[in-house]
């Protein structure tokens, strides 16, 4: 059984060694006193408490992975070899390969013994995974302690040997994804951003252990092609200390040849009025009211440029009437709005802004164009013109060319009523501004607040979480929201303003969560959960969001398909506890959002607990639909929502 490594194991009959528990638990040792009998359970304990010990830390100190060796080479009639080497198991446990080991068959999975299991996997991925097993040798007679007198063969020593495994499946690839190295080292970043509460949030770092068997390669077979031996991406790889230390060598002589003595050319910090989605409601009246423009930059600048804006800066007014460039005079006084840094420099500006007329709906665009060589330059010998770079506008280079040749102070071009749609953009950049090169072009916007009809409409359904059509899959994009259902079953609604608190104390009769009883891959039916009271969360400006606790969910186990939920919302004043909204006018939250392919009649009967599908459908037939990024209401107070979502077995 050369793929094995399991001397005699025919002979002791090894099975698949599971091992201890990984669970976090505090550590026994014997304590020794003289004529101290040290019977079997002592000595078994003596040994447990010095590899638990070592396990837990190699576990979560190094990681799983190999530490040396295990390459695996393709032979040429079909076949795998694996090399000798070391590597720490998902216990924490040391692996050793000693010898060479050949693979005969490695498309065909292989279950804990190493026998075949299943099918050979001719059109699909299968991974070479190196288990730890563990045998008796050295057998010797032992007495029975029991009421007869005889004796039995049993081992006196443990081999702690290695199993080479094949499994029809496609692990997950070693690293961090893109996602969290995006969030990690984002291209821009504010001023407050922490990149090592970044890390905290991002990296998991659980308790939990890894799998047991450590991957060593994949093999990919498709009909009619090669097979594809990969090496690297499935494979974790322990790295030594010396190693690590020698690659932040190499790390740091590139960043010093990149970057050592190089002086950024400034950049823009801050700004006011609030743009984008830092920008609330309170931030337009402001601006409106106070008519001052201040910008604060990393550098000081030369004085020159502040005296004539009109070139490099400019503020402009939007609405569905034309557009108009307003005139700038620079200002005095203390900053209010923004912090200007230590080494740094802070410009203000009266903003000619007529207050009286104004429509609801205006929006301000405030930009920075500033050529490769300036001004505005930096005040230090290197003289670098300012780095403005900030995308936070969806005007096109067209539009905002038209914006720039425009005078300040000139009357408004009602030839340009269009771009008030164009301007807004979801979300806008934080500050620091810059790409890192001398030059370029800033535009942001700052929106207005919400019109006072849309108020008077009663609170808005922003959103619902999950998502309608969500899959949470602990392998998939929603891994992390995988992990916070699962650990506490809730769904969350988003309104822009908050609702009466006996609403949220008492969600039964305006908002229920639904299990589908499954039948394979069809729906029999919903069983009805229970939401417990809303937790309102923090305001975020003027958005309240509000957590509800689910009882009774059923996730499901390893091989079972997708838990299957469906969520209705029904805002109307013939519930117990009609959802209004706290502020006057207390009108119904306006929610509306067909999620599903399912009838009203069906969705009623399934809220009043009488409908059971008959005959039973599939789950396709639900016609999931996601609600990311669409409206949930439709401006009318009241509504009706339903949406379904899954989550997957772990």
């Amino acid at each position: 059984m050369s793929q094995h490594g399991q001397d005699h194991a025919a002979d002791t009959g090894c099975g698949c060694d599971g091992g201890e528990d990984a669970s976090p638990a505090p550590p026994v040792r014997n304590r020794f006193y003289p004529g101290k009998l040290m019977d079997v359970r002592h000595w078994q304990l003596e040994q447990s408490y010095h590899r638990s010990t070592s396990a837990t830390l190699a576990r979560l100190g190094l990681g799983p992975g190999v530490l040396c060796g295990l390459d695996v080479e393709a032979d040429t009639d079909g076949g795998l070899t694996v090399c000798p080497g070391v590597a720490v198991d998902g216990r924490g446990r040391l692996i050793v390969v000693d010898r060479p080991v050949r693979v005969e068959e490695p498309y065909q999975p292989t279950d804990c013994a190493g026998e075949p299991e299943g099918d050979p996997v001719h059109d699909g991925t299968v991974a070479i995974v190196l288990c730890r097993h563990e045998c008796g040798t050295e057998f010797v007679r032992s007495p029975v302690v029991d009421c007869e007198v005889r004796e039995e063969c049993v081992p006196s020593l443990t081999l702690e040997r290695f199993l080479i495994r094949v499994t029809a499946c496609e692990p997950d690839p070693v690293g961090l994804s893109e996602e969290q190295c995006a969030a990690i080292f984002p291209d821009r970043r504010g001023a407050d951003f922490d990149r090592r509460e970044r890390v905290a949030d991002t990296v998991e770092h659980e308790c939990d252990r890894a799998d047991d068997c450590v991957v060593l390669a994949t093999i990919t077979y498709a009909p009619e092609r090669e097979p594809d031996l990969d090496t690297v991406t499935a494979r974790p790889v322990v790295y030594s200390n010396r190693v690590l230390f020698d690659l932040l060598m190499c790390l740091a002589e590139r960043v010093d040849a990149c970057c050592a003595g190089r002086i950024l050319p400034p950049r823009i910090t801050g700004l006011w009025p609030q743009v984008g989605t830092d920008a609330t409601p309170a931030t337009w009246r402001a601006f409106v009211a106070e008519k001052r423009l201040e910008i604060a930059f990393d550098r000081q600048l030369a004085d020159a440029a502040f005296d004539a804006p009109d070139p490099w800066v400019g503020v402009w007014q939007l609405d569905h009437t034309g557009a108009q460039r307003l005139k700038l005079t620079r200002a005095g006084g203390a900053f209010t709005h923004v912090s200007v840094p230590a080494d740094g420099e802070g410009v203000a500006y009266t903003v000619g802004l007529e207050s009286e007329g104004l429509l609801t709906q205006t929006i301000f665009v405030v930009a920075s164009r500033v050529p490769g060589a300036g001004p505005p330059r930096a005040q230090d010998p290197d003289g670098l013109a300012l780095d403005p770079d900030l995308v936070g506008t969806g005007l096109t280079a067209a539009d905002r060319d038209t914006l720039w040749a425009m005078a300040p102070g000139a009357p408004k071009d009602t030839a340009l009523a269009d771009l008030v749609e164009r301007a807004p953009l979801a979300a806008v950049p934080p500050f620091p501004s810059g790409n890192g090169t001398q030059g370029g072009e800033l535009h942001v916007f700052a929106p207005p607040p919400p019109p006072t009809e849309q108020v008077e409409n009663g609170p808005r359904l922003l959103r619902v979480w999950p998502d309608g059509a969500a899959r949470l899959d602990p392998a998939g994009p929603l891994r992390r929201d995988w992990t916070r259902f699962t650990r506490r079953p809730h769904v969350e609604l988003t309104v822009d303003r908050a609702l009466v608190d006996p609403a949220s104390a008492e969600p039964q009769g305006w908002v229920e969560l639904f299990q589908a009883l499954r039948d394979g891959d069809k729906l029999a039916g919903f069983r009805h959960l229970d939401l417990g009271p809303g937790a309102r969360g923090d305001s975020r400006g003027e958005r309240v969001t509000y957590t509800f606790g689910v009882d009774g969910v059923r996730l499901p186990d390893a091989g079972e398909p997708a838990a299957v939920f469906l969520l209705q919302v029904r805002s109307s004043a013939a519930a117990p506890v009609p959802p209004v909204g706290a502020d006057e006018p207390a009108l119904p939250l306006d929610a509306d959002f067909l999620g599903t392919a399912l009838d009203n009649h069906t969705l009623f009967s399934i809220w009043s607990g009488q409908q059971v599908l008959s005959p039973a459908r599939p789950v396709s037939a639900l016609g999931a639909r996601s609600s990311v990024d669409v409206e949930l209401f439709d401006g009318d107070p009241g509504g009706f929502v339903h949406l379904v979502f899954e989550v997957a077995p772990e």
